[in-house]
């Protein structure tokens, strides 16, 4: 992995503290999740959630033997050779694909909000609900 793949992984995890994530699942489903979007998102992309719709495709071409060329995609080849590894090392070891698919959808959740969210929209919302209910007095 490159170092900012690992940078990449590496923000994965600490974000991953801020949902229930380290309290339902072992640390080695974080940390395995965390290298698969390391691997298959792009800090240059347009923002987490674009690449992560992307990663099922991403790990199919990685499986198939097309070349770059054919596939319509930006993938590097040595970037498909790191999915594909990494689907490799996955489908030999015992993790609970099913676990790690739950905990990346939880991640993406996260990212999807933190995306939408909006600091002034939030308190004006905040504010009519307090004058709605006579709060502010």
């Amino acid at each position: 992995m490159t170092q900012d793949e690992v940078g990449l992984a590496w923000n994965i995890i600490n974000d991953h503290y801020l949902t229930d994530l380290p309290l339902m699942y072992p640390l080695h489903i974080i940390a395995t999740m965390s290298i698969l979007l390391a691997l298959t998102l792009k800090p240059s992309q347009g923002g987490m959630q674009a690449g992560a719709s992307n990663i099922a495709a991403l790990a199919n071409t990685a499986l198939s033997s097309k070349d770059s060329s054919s596939t319509g995609d930006d993938t590097t080849p040595v970037q498909k050779d790191k999915i594909k590894n990494l689907l490799k090392w996955l489908a030999e070891s015992e993790v609970d694909i099913k676990s790690m698919i739950e905990c990346t959808q939880e991640v993406i959740s996260l990212y999807e909000v933190w995306e939408q969210y909006n600091d002034k929209t939030c308190k004006e919302q905040i504010a009519r609900f307090v004058k709605a209910r006579n709060l502010d007095k």
